[in-house]
């Protein structure tokens, strides 16, 4: 077995399979609350209300423009690493959310 080759009791190899499997979804979790906090700052500095709804095009974007196509106001565009979103053209409408196909763009409130 991999655990005795290894020298592992079975509680060590359950332990570290299990942070194995996990891991990636807590690194998951950590990038959205960055996201979450660099969309904040950016609203800070674009005076959006409190309690508004901000979007924002995560890294997972492929480029399918279908967020582009549907944006009532074209508040968004290819910018240094994909598509982004001017925070001041954006009438946070929720349709570039709506319409991702792959639900790369993220939703947040303005606290």
């Amino acid at each position: 077995m991999v655990s005795e080759r290894l020298g592992l009791t079975r509680r060590k190899f359950l332990i570290a399979g299990s942070a194995a499997i996990a891991s990636p979804l807590f690194l998951n979790v950590a990038g959205s609350m960055a996201a979450t906090k660099a969309a904040e700052t950016k609203t800070s500095e674009t005076g959006i209300a409190k309690g508004t709804r901000i979007y924002f095009i995560g890294r997972g974007c492929v480029g399918c423009h279908a967020c582009l196509t549907f944006c009532p106001v074209k508040a968004i565009h290819f910018g240094n690493t994909g598509n982004e979103i001017d925070q001041k053209k954006c009438i946070h409408c929720g349709t570039c959310y709506r319409e991702c196909p792959i639900s790369v763009v993220s939703e947040t409130e303005v606290k």
